[in-house]
């Protein structure tokens, strides 16, 4: 289990950022912070007022259903295959951040993984699926991490702070990113205006702020209740007045993109 684990844990208290001591019932920093832990294992260092107000309170609970149920198809297989080379075989810690239901922390060969996401549901299944690995609910913009203490950090599809990648990350750490490019489910996408065809012409370009970055493209022949599974996962399924909508046929294009601490 993960308070088993002997690996030092890469997470800090969100109130002071001074390291943890275990508790029986959680974990504790010398300032006296103190934090349960869940049934499932993980910490929830989520601490009020500590959200940037661009944040969101992350993926929902059918949501994340939604994902679990599409991700074990498969489908995304080649995205989590081309992260997990890019990261490559690794004795440090690997950290998921936005790690939803884990499946793409699954995937990192390494030992030592750690993963935080918003949504409490996300980690509780996370939680599940990983019991060798330790989780945490928190902000990606504000993470609960020592500086210096992960050896890779990775985000998909998930918000993210590149200055909070450069303080968690240990010297020559990489970082690696997955984001959508022009086409990326454009099949599902609503009515495209002139200012969505712009946006699309601007992902057809890497991320500025990335020194390397690999395009994956792909199409899939979905049933249908693995579109409707896709369609719900995303934020589309917020957009049904602006016509998106769930089908069969999709393209699959987004931007693996990585670099190091600098």
């Amino acid at each position: 289990m993960a308070e088993e684990m002997k690996y030092p844990s890469v997470f800090a208290c969100p109130l002071c950022g001074l390291f943890f001591e275990k508790t029986s019932s959680g974990v504790q920093c010398t300032n006296g912070h103190s934090f349960d832990r869940a049934k499932e294992g993980y910490l929830n260092l989520l601490v009020g007022g500590r959200l940037a107000t661009s944040a969101v309170p992350g993926d929902t609970p059918s949501s994340l259903a939604a994902r679990r149920r599409f991700l074990s198809t498969g489908a995304y297989g080649p995205i989590a295959q081309t992260v997990s080379d890019t990261i490559g075989d690794i004795d440090g810690a690997v950290l998921d951040i936005g790690c939803g239901e884990g499946y793409y922390l699954s995937h990192i060969r390494s030992p030592h993984k750690f993963g935080l996401d918003i949504a409490k549901r996300g980690v509780q299944m996370a939680s599940k699926l990983l019991p060798d690995a330790e989780f945490v609910v928190g902000t990606a913009y504000r993470l609960p991490v020592h500086a210096d203490s992960c050896d890779a950090v990775f985000s998909i599809f998930a918000p993210h702070s590149l200055d909070e990648f450069q303080r968690v990350l240990s010297p020559c750490g990489q970082w690696v990113t997955v984001t959508p490019a022009a086409h990326h489910l454009h099949q599902m996408r609503p009515k495209r205006d002139e200012n969505i065809l712009e946006r699309e012409r601007r992902r057809d370009e890497p991320p500025e702020h990335a020194s390397n970055a690999q395009r994956v493209q792909f199409d899939l022949n979905l049933t249908e209740e693995s579109a409707h599974d896709l369609f719900s996962m995303t934020p589309l399924v917020w957009q049904t007045a602006a016509d998106a909508a769930p089908v069969t046929r999709v393209s699959v294009d987004v931007w693996v993109a990585s670099g190091f601490k600098s």
